[in-house]
């Protein structure tokens, strides 16, 4: 019940009883009294007028302390002001692919998940339709960002539809990182026949995190050729870490031997730990002991032999 409820009641009751004795005074007088009666019509009505007067003065008194009780009205609080998602997009826009990593995005993250399904159908159409491969990128960016597998169709018309490479590697990562069932379609059509072979690549990366047996080995291929760049192959084998397929633990463990590189150091044991991989326990042991190791990388190792203990 509101608080406004018990002033209401208390109200509605006396005004009732006031309509009441009004009517009563436009009737006919009253009958006389029946034989036999102590009193005089006149007493009778005296009588009756005495207890109603009684009776609107004590509710009266009850409609005073209900007053008293209830609390006076706070004055409205002003409404938040509508987040402008097509504002924040368009700021985002203007920074171009920098807007990626600074706080526009994020700010336009949150935008996005309190505005729900209409900001879902404002990206969508924005991936579709931007003017600029800059503005359908960021579109997809701001729908991986989002997650919500409802963007899966736009995403997925992107990658078969779109005629910039990076649109399509951005959509094709999208769809990956969700991880939806409904996103093997898609990815299985771009990671076999997309021109682009960073589109492929992300395509099989989406696979392997579905549990496909084609997509780990595209994936596992495309670390191992000679021609990948380095800093590709840094981010295939980040992949491959979060997938962490146990099939992939001998390529892990190798690193741990084969490198000083601190960051595939780092992948490599966060990699057997996510694997819970106990043959890998030795080589930890070891490079967590190894002088000139970051120790950021030794301490990484020793959490993950002590998890596997």
């Amino acid at each position: 019940m509101n608080r406004f409820a018990p002033g209401f009641v208390a109200g509605a009751v006396l005004s009732a009883l006031v309509f009441a004795l009004l009517s009563r005074r436009s009737e006919a007088p009253p009958p006389p009294p029946a034989p036999g009666s102590a009193q005089p019509p006149s007493a009778v009505a005296k009588e009756e007028n005495d207890r109603l007067r009684e009776k609107i003065q004590e509710l009266e008194a009850q409609k005073k302390a209900s007053d008293a009780r209830t609390p006076a009205a706070k004055p409205a609080t002003p409404a938040a002001p509508e987040i402008k998602l097509e504002a924040r997009f368009g700021a985002l826009v203007e920074k171009g692919f920098a807007g990626m990593a600074g706080p526009g995005m994020r700010e336009l993250l949150d935008a996005v998940k309190a505005s729900g399904a209409p900001a879902l159908a404002f990206l969508a159409s924005r991936l579709r339709e931007g003017s600029t491969s800059q503005e359908r990128f960021l579109a997809a960016a701001a729908l991986e960002g989002a997650g919500d597998p409802a963007a899966l169709p736009a995403l997925a018309e992107a990658l078969r539809k779109d005629s910039d490479e990076l649109v399509r590697r951005m959509a094709s990562h999208a769809i990956a990182v969700m991880g939806a069932e409904g996103g093997e379609t898609p990815l299985r059509s771009a990671m076999t026949g997309d021109k682009d072979w960073g589109v492929r690549v992300n395509s099989a990366y989406g696979l392997a995190k579905l549990g496909r047996d084609d997509g780990l080995r595209m994936l596992e291929d495309s670390y191992a050729a000679s021609g990948t760049p380095p800093e590709y192959r840094l981010a295939i084998l980040g992949g491959l870490a979060d997938v962490a397929a146990p099939s992939t633990a001998p390529l892990f463990r190798r690193i741990l031997s084969d490198t000083t590189d601190a960051a595939y150091l780092l992948t490599a044991v966060g990699a057997l730990g996510k694997m819970k991989d106990a043959a890998s326990r030795a080589d930890l042991e070891r490079l967590a002991a190894t002088e000139g190791v970051p120790e950021s990388v030794r301490e990484a190792a020793r959490k993950v032999v002590e998890s596997l203990r």
